[in-house]
């Protein structure tokens, strides 16, 4: 990812200012026992500065890096017989060069390193004091802490900005999932019972039974409008998720939720029963949706793989937790043949579906399924402290 992006208008209007105050001052006190060649290596410093600011406000970096290259040298080396106001073209040069870490870092340590020798060189035909020597060295020495600094500081930006968008993309990630969780809980439910139901239509009108196609009809409508309420519930939930998890589910509530599932399950054809031990609790939404889905998914699961067979549920409140068990004979596949169009329509994700729904439960949860003893076991556990 590229995180160099060009200086706003502020920092180039702030650049010609200081480019033009420098080379005012030079101006200003060029003596005349100077040699000219002194004073136009110092205004080619100063305008090399500033060709080399507009270059990177346009975006010409190339360039912009000679052009950088050269006021460093050229007022480095004259900084001595100016009196040091050429090192300031110098100064800002080695800031640029090591502060954007777009540029590599020894690049900018072998300019200052070269700009503070030229300095030493640069005074030696006109006898500058070594005191200001010094100073002027100092000076692109501290130019290069301060590039450090800003180098530093942009990194540290580059980081926060990885980070945002590494946190945006797993937010969206995490929001197609559950997208994808929710289309798949309410379609696997609604469509599939409406399959079995339009299969019992066309038999029962194959057989003349226009009165009990009727019924199983309006059944057929009823399970169509309960998947519409289903999915835009789902969809509130997407817009509003921290508010829908806060939300409290009486344990009345609850359970009554649970008993229409199983009795959907009995208008489909299939035979279940729920049994209930413990204390009830209230839950928060979260937790009561997901261990409706694990019961509904699971009773789906009957209905296309165990047609007709009996379906055991139990739901376990214990001090810390719950646990949901929903146990169905595995049929053979000879058996399971009568209903293969039902049976092999999904897509396999519904275990995988519950496995993420619990465990983005607030206080956790988990979902294990295991075959033994000819039948299928789901067990889904939400921790309740």
């Amino acid at each position: 990812m590229d995180f160099w992006s060009r200086p706003g208008l502020l920092a180039l209007v702030l650049n010609i200012l200081g480019a033009g105050a420098v080379g005012w001052s030079l101006l200003r006190t060029h003596a005349a026992d100077r040699p000219a060649w002194v004073l136009a290596l110092a205004l080619f410093a100063v305008a090399s500065w500033l060709a080399r600011s507009v270059l990177t406000f346009v975006g010409w970096r190339r360039a912009a890096l000679v052009m950088c290259l050269l006021s460093a040298v050229t007022g480095a080396f004259v900084a001595p017989a100016t009196d040091g106001i050429a090192i300031v073209p110098a100064a800002v040069a080695v800031v640029y060069l090591v502060g954007d870490p777009t540029w590599p870092l020894p690049l900018g340590g072998a300019v200052a390193a070269v700009s503070a020798a030229l300095v030493a060189v640069g005074a030696l035909p006109f006898g500058s004091p070594v005191a200001a020597v010094l100073g002027e060295m100092a000076g692109i020495v501290l130019a290069g802490f301060a590039g450090l600094s800003r180098r530093q500081f942009r990194l540290t930006e580059q980081q926060g900005a990885l980070l945002r968008e590494r946190d945006l993309a797993m937010r969206e990630e995490a929001a197609r999932v559950a997208i994808a969780r929710d289309l798949h809980d309410v379609l696997a439910h609604s469509l599939g019972g409406l399959v079995i139901q339009l299969d019992a239509v066309d038999a029962l009108l194959e057989a003349g039974d226009a009165a009990s196609a009727r019924e199983r009809v309006v059944a057929a409508r009823g399970l169509a409008a309960d998947g519409l309420a289903e999915a835009r519930r789902a969809v509130a939930a997407l817009r509003d998720p921290d508010g829908a998890a806060t939300t409290e589910v009486t344990a009345a509530d609850f359970r009554a939720t649970l008993d229409d599932l199983v009795a959907a399950h009995r208008t489909l054809g299939g035979v279940a029963a729920l049994h209930e031990s413990g204390s009830p609790r209230p839950l928060d939404s979260a937790q009561a949706t997901a261990l409706q889905r694990a019961l509904q998914e699971a009773l789906s699961n009957a209905r296309k793989h165990a047609p007709g067979a009996p379906v055991d549920a139990a739901l376990d409140w214990q001090d810390e937790r719950v646990l949901l068990t929903v146990s169905s004979p595995l049929v053979p596949p000879v058996v399971a043949s009568h209903g293969a169009a039902l049976a092999t329509s999904g897509g396999g994700h519904g275990l995988e579906g519950m496995r993420e729904r619990f465990s983005a439960l607030p206080l956790g949860g988990s979902v294990a399924a295991t075959a033994d003893g000819g039948r299928f076991t789901v067990t889904a556990e939400a921790r309740l402290a």
